[in-house]
């Protein structure tokens, strides 16, 4: 998980002489489980309390036989007895190592919970699991240890953290992954408090002379404002439109709205294209033409048309002060997504970035939730025909819920709307 994450690892031998000295900071994390704890020699389990309260965060998980009891030495006198039970459910705790966005979600499946059973009220929930008759022992838990913390994961070790965002989509494995993800997350300085962004992105508009839309088009911006107030909706403008109409434009200004480009200059596939430069230098041309006639501005954010493009096109991207392009995720995320910038850092220095962006047949709640557990941007794609937005089409009244589901979402967690380039000042570099 913190190789994921993009920390430095040192993988070292289970004996005292492994253990940091007591000069260990804020940042730093010690990985161990249960059996190499029980195993410490008395001066080893002094350092590594030791480092603990001077800072350190002590992450212990490991499985566990059901039925035997464990100590929490050197951390507290306390025992537990390790019990393993099918649960309802279970529940994340309000703890100050949670992002906000999982902080009290209570979560119904059926599934097996291990549990701690036998600790005092000294220890801080985590997660627990769920019953008929309430709340069980913790699943896991910290003891706070001086100026550091001490986490205790009964969960097993198994999983697969490259497929990360799948398994926190999926209630049945979230609780399993959650407690190292906070735990890294912790010691990497993320603040959980801050809301992931939110943005909705709109295909294939303006068009040249679109009349008869405007109307409609305030109507599903103004139902938007009124579900979740201040959301930003980016529109993907193709170069060659260079004539839209005025009303059109009047909307979107009046509304917390911006372009970014759909292709270099047609709307193609870009894969059949054999001269990019030349493609790139008419639709400047095209989006510098619009700008001046328009007053409007193009963010530096590229989505391909269909979403296709090569390898050739996007370093052309790279090299011609574009900060990001804006695609579907297509199988489990590359290596580079779970990184995270340092704490506070928004900056480009000339970075180039892959935002990623969900239909809404993809962008269920388990998905949103895991996203902005993550600390990952929710990016909702639609295109005219989704919104009644499109010439001559008789509009349906429930188009303009297209996006209910995400803004409900919004509202709820408190996400912040961005445009595009923002986002992507806050998303890793592409490697």
């Amino acid at each position: 998980m913190a190789r994921l994450r993009g920390l430095e690892v040192e993988v070292c031998p289970a004996d005292g002489n492994a253990i940091p000295s007591a000069s260990a900071a804020r940042n730093q994390l010690i990985a161990i489980n249960f059996a190499q704890l029980a195993q410490l020699e008395p001066d080893a389990r002094t350092r590594l309390r030791e480092a603990a309260e001077n800072g350190a965060t002590i992450y212990v998980r490991g499985a566990l036989e059901p039925g035997r009891r464990f100590s929490l030495l050197p951390f507290s006198d306390q025992q537990f007895e390790f019990l393993s039970k099918p649960a309802d459910g279970y529940q994340f705790s309000t703890h100050p190592i949670l992002p906000d966005a999982i902080a009290g979600e209570r979560v119904t499946t059926q599934l097996n919970m291990p549990m701690a059973a036998g600790l005092d009220h000294s220890v801080r929930p985590i997660v627990s699991s769920l019953h008929r008759l309430g709340f069980a022992p913790p699943s896991i838990f910290s003891i706070d240890v001086g100026a550091g913390i001490a986490i205790f994961d009964l969960h097993p070790d198994h999983g697969d953290e490259r497929d990360l965002l799948a398994e926190l989509s999926a209630p049945a494995t979230r609780a399993a992954r959650m407690g190292a993800l906070a735990a890294v997350d912790w010691v990497a300085g993320r603040i959980p408090a801050i809301p992931v962004p939110i943005n909705l992105v709109i295909d294939d508009r303006p068009i040249n002379l679109d009349y008869f839309n405007a109307g409609r088009l305030q109507a599903f911006l103004q139902h938007l404002d009124s579900r979740c107030p201040g959301i930003h909706t980016d529109f993907a403008w193709t170069p060659t439109y260079t004539r839209p109409h005025r009303g059109y434009l009047d909307v979107l200004a009046a509304h917390n709205t911006g372009f970014v480009w759909h292709g270099f200059l047609r709307h193609v596939d870009h894969r059949e294209i054999n001269n990019y430069e030349s493609q790139f230098v008419a639709g400047r041309a095209r989006v510098e033409e619009i700008t001046r006639q328009y007053g409007v501005r193009f963010q530096p954010v590229m989505i391909f048309p269909f979403e296709k493009d090569t390898p050739r096109a996007t370093e052309l991207l790279r090299h011609t002060g574009f900060v990001s392009k804006v695609q579907s995720m297509d199988g489990p995320p590359a290596a580079h997504y779970y990184r995270l910038r340092n704490a506070g850092e928004t900056s480009f220095d000339d970075e180039f970035s892959v935002i990623y962006r969900d239909a809404i047949e993809v962008l269920t709640r388990d998905r949103m939730l895991a996203l902005a557990t993550l600390g990952m941007p929710i990016v909702a794609l639609a295109h005219p025909r989704d919104l009644a937005l499109r010439r001559f089409r008789r509009g349906d009244p429930a188009d303009v819920s297209y996006f209910d589901s995400v803004l409900a979402f919004a509202a709820e967690k408190s996400l912040r709307p961005m445009s595009l380039e923002l986002i992507a000042a806050e998303v890793p570099a592409a490697r």
